[in-house]
């Protein structure tokens, strides 16, 4: 096994699969590219890219799981395997659409679907069952007691996905989990694509910020002519995750995601609604930060629709307003703790966020109108690819043994390499 390890560490170039299932759950994105060298060396080649969308049972199922009232341990060990199943379906379908026999892949890259993330410190509730105790037989159960844990100091994530059946369904090696090791030395286990943007991204003339829209947005900043230190990076909020929920309850479901916006054209900002949703105190927590469905998921929007509706406002003027809301927090994160102390010349976009009209023009409302937006297409590379292309670089460094998390982006205490490496078929 060693052997193969060191040879694979020695090829170049590679062939790699970056598996990637983000906080919108809408499928998996696998980016198969062809990669030469590692670190401030290494080139790429976009061979393919495919989302492959789930259906909707499990689509529900992995919204269940995430929900802490509905995910149970039996629910999160069966969809362990099932998308561990359906993400090495996404590696072999990937490569049948380039034409390149799944046996000349060299690795593979599996984000995994995260189901929780804890990125500070929390104290943890433990539910015991009183009926268990001696005092308590022979007595009818009157319900459970919630007790805290004397475990002040838990950052915790999970992402699932199983790698192992990866791994045994393809037989190429894959290299997954990635962000427990930046946890572990004491970071916030996000973000992680910032190790990338600078390594694609940097330049000597130009201050940069990529700020990628997905379910959550998140900007990496390289200033002109930057070291890895310099690097800054963090989540700026919501990015289609409210916008995504307030559409299906707009459309009663036959809708996901606001396409190009426009639904939310057709409705109109609610002043007061936006200002109270820009006081939620995560916008004023300064970086390094992450953020997710814990804070900004379904029982957020469910309680917004349903006092928004209440008080009368339309449903669309609802979707408007969330829409300015996520680009609000992205500008207002710029002005905030970038612009003060880094000159920018253009924000690069990418997600599915970026393909919303409404919300980009928003943004560009909110923005200094010097700084220029453009989007990642620009570069080669299409907007929805960018975070499974991510994490097939990741993976290359990992095999390469390089450090691969941004301590100044994440909060860790020191660079680590990230990634579990489950041996393909010798």
């Amino acid at each position: 096994m060693l052997n193969e390890l060191l040879r694979l560490q020695h090829k170049d170039p590679k062939k790699v699969i970056g598996l990637m299932s983000g906080t919108s759950i809408d499928g998996i994105d696998a980016c198969l590219v062809e990669i030469s060298g590692n670190g401030l060396h290494t080139r790429i080649n976009v061979l393919a890219f495919e989302t492959y969308p789930y259906n909707d049972t499990t689509r529900t199922a992995i919204l269940d799981t995430c929900n802490p009232e509905t995910g149970t341990v039996n629910k999160v060990c069966q969809l362990n395997f099932h998308l561990g199943k359906l993400f090495a379906n996404a590696a072999k379908s990937i490569t049948n659409k380039a034409q390149i026999a799944i046996q000349d892949i060299d690795l593979i890259g599996s984000h995994g679907q995260t189901v929780y993330h804890i990125p500070n410190p929390v104290t943890v509730e433990k539910t015991e069952d009183r009926s268990q105790k001696p005092e308590a037989r022979g007595q009818r159960a009157e319900g459970r007691e919630k007790e805290a844990w004397d475990l002040p100091h838990i950052r915790s994530t999970l992402q699932i996905g199983e790698p192992s059946v990866i791994a045994q369904e393809t037989g190429v090696t894959t290299v997954a989990d990635f962000r427990p090791r930046d946890m572990a030395a004491g970071g916030q286990g996000a973000p992680l694509v910032p190790y990338v943007d600078f390594i694609l991204f940097r330049d000597k003339e130009k201050g940069r910020a990529l700020q990628n829209i997905g379910g959550i947005a998140n900007v990496t900043v390289l200033p002109k002519n930057c070291g890895i230190n310099d690097v800054i990076a963090f989540d700026t909020g919501p990015g289609n995750m409210i916008i995504d929920r307030i559409t299906e309850l707009v459309t009663n479901n036959t809708h996901h995601f606001d396409e190009g916006g426009k639904l939310a054209a057709r409705g109109s900002v609610n002043d007061a609604i936006l200002s109270s949703l820009l006081a939620h105190p995560y916008l004023s927590k300064p970086p390094p930060k992450t953020t997710g469905r814990e804070e900004f998921g379904i029982s957020f929007a469910d309680n917004l629709y349903k006092e928004a509706i209440h008080s009368g406002i339309k449903d669309l003027d609802i979707l408007a307003t969330v829409t300015a809301f996520t680009a609000r927090t992205i500008a207002d994160s710029y002005k905030q703790w970038i612009l003060p102390k880094h000159q920018l010349s253009e924000i690069i976009l990418s997600g599915g966020g970026s393909h919303n009209s409404t919300l980009i023009k928003f943004l560009r409302q909110y923005l200094e109108p010097t700084i220029q937006l453009h989007s990642i297409d620009k570069f080669g590379i299409s907007p929805n690819t960018k975070e499974a292309l991510a994490f097939a670089i990741l993976a290359n460094e990992t095999i390469s043994g390089n450090p691969n998390n941004i301590p100044s982006a994440t909060g860790a205490r020191e660079a680590v390499i990230m990634g579990k490496i489950i041996p393909g078929k010798l």
